[in-house]
């Protein structure tokens, strides 16, 4: 049986392992869903049938602890030269979130959020940075 580390639910991605009820399946898919309540879940499904498995986004589930490997020849790197990142927030509950910037201002996000927890009682956020990476020779990056 390999070792285990935990990894949020929302980090799983197809042919991942996960340890469910005493064995390792592994993930033929993942979607993300809503609870009725408004939070996010992640539901996924295994190779081989069975029941999906539904849980708290925010869940940390059991994964194998990978084999060490050898370092990179390349590494990802911020790419600003075409556009700068895009920074989203929006409501775990009703989806409501300002709108997308490129300020790397949290204040402006977290001001929002303030406001929007005070006006409507939710609580749940999630905040997303969409960039552009770029792979790049690691003698390049050492230069």
């Amino acid at each position: 049986m390999p070792s285990e580390q935990l990894r949020c639910a929302v980090r799983m991605r197809r042919g991942d392992l996960v340890h469910v009820q005493g064995e390792w399946r592994e993930v033929r898919a993942v979607r993300l869903d809503r609870y009725a309540t408004g939070g996010m879940a992640v539901v996924l499904t295994f190779a081989g049938g069975g029941r999906p498995l539904r849980v708290p986004a925010d869940h940390l589930v059991a994964v194998p602890v990978p084999e060490p490997s050898a370092p990179p020849d390349r590494v990802l790197v911020e790419d600003a030269s075409d556009c700068p990142a895009v920074h989203e927030t929006e409501c775990t509950t009703c989806g409501e979130g300002p709108e997308p910037t490129v300020s790397e201002d949290v204040g402006v996000r977290h001001r929002w959020c303030a406001e929007h927890v005070v006006r409507t009682g939710h609580t749940g956020f999630l905040a997303l940075r969409v960039g552009l990476p770029r792979a790049v020779a690691v003698h390049e990056v050492r230069r």
